[in-house]
């Protein structure tokens, strides 16, 4: 059962990032201008939980608890403001703040508001990624992806994570450890296409 359970995630794993592209793709037309609403997190969740949880695609109605966390999720009945106030800081800083920012704030702040019970940090990250994309203006190249590396080792998430718990308890917003994870990482993704790029073909 253990097994099964596994096999779903990584295979809703491919799913959610498969759709986080196909999401992208579609807003890359200069025809559809985009704005981040909650349907597109609810939808990204539920790639990610769907056939594990019962409540894939909803919104959590009581409340969690983050495991070795001093973070406690706000209750319930504020989580759909919360995230639609997400929304709308994405949206209404998508031309001030730049790609590094809104991923990592988006990133941070989903996390912090926990808004389902189960897919948060998967589905934070490929938002996160998502909105990297379509700041910049094309799917990025090159792997291990940002969310790979994550998953992969989370000990500078989790350091980026509590630093903008502990900024936002002072009543700060400070995201800038998570934009350092994020610099460096996608570094390491786009070495990648130079390191293919450079090595001989066999004949």
């Amino acid at each position: 059962m253990k097994a099964n359970h596994t096999e779903r995630e990584v295979e809703n794993g491919f799913r959610q990032f498969d759709r986080s592209l196909e999401i992208v793709e579609y807003y890359l037309d200069p025809e559809r201008p985009f704005a981040l609403r909650p349907h597109i997190i609810l939808e990204l969740q539920k790639e990610a939980v769907d056939g594990i949880e019962s409540q894939a695609g909803q919104l959590r109605t009581a409340a969690v608890g983050i495991s070795k966390s001093e973070h406690t999720p706000p209750p319930a009945h504020l989580v759909e403001g919360l995230v639609r106030d997400l929304c709308e800081y994405v949206n209404d800083n998508l031309h001030e703040k730049n790609g590094f920012h809104l991923a990592a704030y988006a990133m941070w702040r989903l996390n912090w508001i926990h808004p389902f019970t189960d897919g948060n940090g998967r589905t934070a990250r490929t938002l996160s990624y998502a909105l990297l994309c379509i700041k910049l203006g094309y799917v990025l190249p090159g792997s291990p992806t940002i969310p790979q590396q994550i998953e992969e080792d989370k000990a500078h998430y989790i350091l980026a994570l509590e630093k903008a718990d502990g900024a936002e308890r002072e009543g700060r917003l400070d995201v800038s450890e998570m934009e350092q994870m994020i610099k460096g990482m996608l570094g390491r993704q786009l070495i990648s296409v130079i390191d293919k790029a450079e090595a001989k073909q066999e004949i």
